[in-house]
């Protein structure tokens, strides 16, 4: 799958599960206030012309610092991705510097997350994960449908934690699995693995 901005390879017989940017929501505050400072200032334009030209010294640089503003955070939202593969949990982001944290999820002792109201509405929430690596916990904002991520990495930390001589139930990466490895063999099509990938993830 292609991304933008960054590249990282899966390792042999590791499948690429979810590859997703931020929700939306992070760049509507910019952008309102953006859309504001714009309409307030035509609004004075029209009806306040009597204003000497140097009153529009002020508005300017507010916008001049909005437009930035706006364009940091579209360069961050564009830069960002959190990845979830059958061995890894993978965030990427910053402008300027790179910076990316992978977290194997053998390692991750727990993961949970955070939703308003209003957040459960649009779908998307704070991700907190736990593990036993140089620092307590990361968290990630931002995360579309969090409870999706939790369950798909909480699948496979189980199906880990089992031995390989028990009996247990098929867990939604086990299926992704299969079909992975069903479009390796040819078995089939880019486009079929694509759309029955996408039935199972709605699924869950």
């Amino acid at each position: 799958m292609a991304m933008a901005l960054w590249h990282f390879d899966l390792n042999e017989d590791e499948d690429l599960v979810i590859d997703q940017k931020p929700h939306w929501i992070m760049l509507v505050a910019p952008t309102v206030q953006l859309l504001l400072l714009v309409s307030l200032t035509a609004l004075g334009v029209i009806f306040l012309p009597f204003l000497p030209s140097w009153a529009m010294l002020l508005p300017l640089a507010v916008f001049f610092f909005l437009a930035v503003r706006f364009g940091t955070r579209l360069g961050r939202y564009k830069a960002s991705r959190l990845i979830v593969t059958s061995e890894r949990l993978i965030s990427s982001g910053g402008l300027l510097v790179r910076r990316v944290k992978e977290v194997p999820i053998a390692q991750i002792s727990n993961l949970s997350y955070s939703q308003r109201l209003g957040e459960r509405v649009l779908q998307f929430g704070s991700l907190q994960v736990d593990h036993s690596g140089e620092s307590l916990h990361d968290v990630f904002n931002f995360v579309r449908r969090p409870e999706r991520i939790v369950r798909l990495v909480s699948s496979q930390i189980s199906r880990r934690s089992l031995g390989s001589g028990q009996t247990r139930s098929h867990s939604p990466l086990d299926e992704l699995s299969k079909l992975a490895t069903l479009r390796r063999d040819g078995s089939i099509t880019q486009d079929e693995y694509e759309a029955a990938k996408s039935r199972l993830l709605n699924q869950i």
